[in-house]
């Protein structure tokens, strides 16, 4: 235990000190508004490097807050945050002196100190939850955080039991010559084992938890890392179904729906996995172990479709013997959880997944996360293919739904509306480059206004017969849904409420699945050809490729948007300013974007114009030689 505690008005008069610090970005001080479902996690260190690393390993599944010292970091804390990684050097205020104040303060958090302080006995009574020294890595950061989580669900007894647990573990590390107060081990040791035979039942039932939570958070990393590799929707799903044999569940397979004949087939398997489709024909509750609450997987996956969620039920005896190539020998009351695999407003199917017992909370969280990380990699995959293939299937549909945006505007105003160009930002939100013509700026404005979907609406130029306007949107027109689908939005325009649009997508795309999804949103939208689109004989897309491959992707949201918005025009459409704050980003970023993207361009154009004419020229001496 420290010698000495602050007092509690002398924190008060620390965390309340009006020493001005420099205002940092976002990325570095956290989310403005953080997702209610997403856990928040503050790092508090002096040591900018590190903090900011710890930030940049956590922001994807955790809202992460930093603080570059303990005054900061008291600043910083309220009662949303569930984890604290607290330094203990800091020169301000010490992280000793933090953890004493958020104790003090009743703030209800899991909080591991992570220091390159070697642990001693001072540290036995202080209110902490995990200890590590530095140097941490990123698997041992993440599984700390994910594992504190799950103790916060614990009762205060057993989570008491855990934190001196942990403690006893660091300190029986070090030799004990070398500590402070031996007889503090000691000690510790007792309570920790009065503790156990105190809580026997509840701390092994949450031993079992934690492990399996264990599992499970490094079978998700071992998914993340296998989709890499995987470059289509057929060995996305065969890719996870491979994982799971290492999981601790028991198989797993994909199921791909039907909605038009209401029909659901296996698209992908485990190879523990034998016939999951097979009838379970039968009286409930017979011989076979079918029980009356047991349900056929192919509902269960239906209901996970409908309802976007993770549906779990018990299934038979019967069905585990048939859906398993090596059915268990005991029979421990197995469920099947459907998975829905989802990418914005686009479903792609069903995780299908075979388990003994129940499952938790976390674990349906741990699940719905990875049908949203299997739905991601298939359309990074899908848009993928339309980028580099060489053929891409086009459909065109007719739209009369004035519930769109751009239909409306048309019949509004009695003219021709056409889209330039789409950009999707940032959080669903689409930037949208729009043409009337023959329409008063100030009233097209005025009229998109009033629409929820619309965030904000400028006049980017005004010439004699026609206008541009940028309108930020989150709906209102299917460019928005294409967007989410992944899917190329290749030309739009209606004249008088009469409208046409073009949707690119590889020839290996589900189409049923995008016609279900634009026209369930605009029921006034028909498909009217498919068509499939070859490349020229002197086809862009290797330059485009070779461009591509160069290009991040926010160096091509940029060149695009800055495209869309007339900003390369001359007067100019749109300034730096006013495109960044389309994109969400600062004008310095924009411009450090753009100059990188134009370097880029410039370089692969030149690098294939070189191509082309040494190609040429080599093509001329090979006449020459046979003339």
């Amino acid at each position: 235990m420290p010698s000495e505690r602050p007092a509690a008005d002398d924190i008060e008069s620390a965390s309340g000190a009006a020493d001005e610090r420099a205002a940092a970005p976002a990325a570095q001080t956290g989310r403005a508004e953080e997702e209610d479902d997403e856990p928040v996690v503050l790092v508090v260190d002096d040591d900018r490097d590190l903090a900011d690393t710890c930030e940049y390993w956590l922001r994807d599944d955790f809202a992460v807050r930093v603080a570059y010292g303990g005054r900061e970091g008291l600043d910083r804390m309220d009662d949303a945050v569930d984890v604290v990684l607290l330094d203990r050097r800091m020169p301000d205020l010490s992280g000793d002196e933090v953890l004493a104040a958020i104790d003090e303060q009743g703030y209800d958090c899991r909080i591991a100190m992570m220091t390159a302080v070697e642990p001693d006995t001072d540290i036995v009574e202080m209110p902490f939850d995990e200890y590590l020294v530095k140097p941490v890595n990123e698997t041992d950061l993440r599984e700390t955080v994910e594992e504190l989580l799950v103790r916060a669900e614990f009762d205060a007894r057993v989570r008491e039991y855990f934190a001196l647990e942990s403690t006893e573990a660091v300190l029986e590390s070090r030799d004990a010559h070398d500590l402070g107060d031996p007889g503090a081990l000691d000690d510790l040791t007792a309570r920790v084992q009065e503790l156990r035979a105190e809580q026997e039942s509840a701390i092994r039932e949450r031993e079992r938890q934690l492990e399996r939570a264990r599992r499970i958070n490094g079978f998700l990393r071992q998914i993340d890392q296998a989709l890499v590799d995987a470059t289509t929707r057929d060995d996305i799903a065969q890719t996870v179904c491979d994982s799971f044999e290492a999981s601790p569940y028991d198989g797993a397979w994909i199921a791909r729906y039907d909605e038009t004949i209401d029909a659901i087939e296996r698209q992908a398997a485990a190879a523990s996995i034998g016939d999951p489709l097979a009838s379970e024909d039968g009286p409930s509750g017979d011989a076979s172990g079918q029980s009356a609450a047991a349900r056929e997987p192919t509902a269960v996956v239906r209901e996970a479709i409908e309802s976007r969620s993770v549906v779990t039920a018990p299934v038979s005896k019967a069905h585990v013997e048939r859906a398993l190539t090596t059915p268990p020998s005991v029979d421990g009351g197995h469920s099947v959880i459907a998975v829905p695999i989802v990418y914005r407003e686009t479903i792609y199917g069903a995780l299908v997944i075979y388990v003994r017992g129940d499952i938790s909370a976390e674990e349906r969280s741990m699940l719905a996360e990875i049908g949203e990380t299997v739905g991601n990699g298939i359309n990074a995959a899908e848009s993928k293919q339309l980028l580099y293939a060489d053929t891409a299937v086009e459909l065109v549909f007719g739209h009369t739904d004035t519930r769109d945006l751009v239909i409306d505007l048309s019949l509004e105003f009695e003219t021709t509306v056409r889209v330039e160009g789409i950009t999707p930002t940032h959080e669903g939100v689409v930037s949208a480059y729009i043409a009337v013509e023959d329409g008063d700026p100030a009233a097209v404005v005025g009229a998109v206004a009033p629409l929820d979907a619309v965030i904000d609406a400028r006049t980017v130029s005004e010439e004699a017969d026609e206008a541009l306007f940028e309108f930020r949107m989150t709906g209102a027109s299917v460019f928005v849904t294409v967007a989410a689908l992944g899917a190329t939005l290749e030309s739009f325009s209606a004249t008088r409420g009469d409208g046409e649009f073009v949707v690119s997508v590889p020839p290996q795309a589900d189409l049923r699945a995008l016609r279900d999804a634009i026209e369930s949103e605009f029921p006034e939208t028909s498909v009217l050809a498919k068509r499939e689109v070859e490349s020229a004989v002197q086809s862009p897309s290797s330059f485009r490729r070779q461009l591509e491959e160069k290009l991040t992707d926010r160096q091509r949201d940029v060149m695009q948007t800055a495209l869309a918005s007339g900003y390369f025009e001359w007067p100019r459409g749109s300034t730096a300013e006013e495109v960044a704050d389309s994109l969400g980003i600062a004008a310095p970023t924009f411009h450090e974007h753009l100059r990188a993207g134009e370097r880029k361009l410039i370089e692969s154009f030149f690098a294939e114009t070189e191509a082309d004419r040494r190609a040429g020229e080599r093509r001329a001496g090979n006449a020459a030689d046979d003339d």
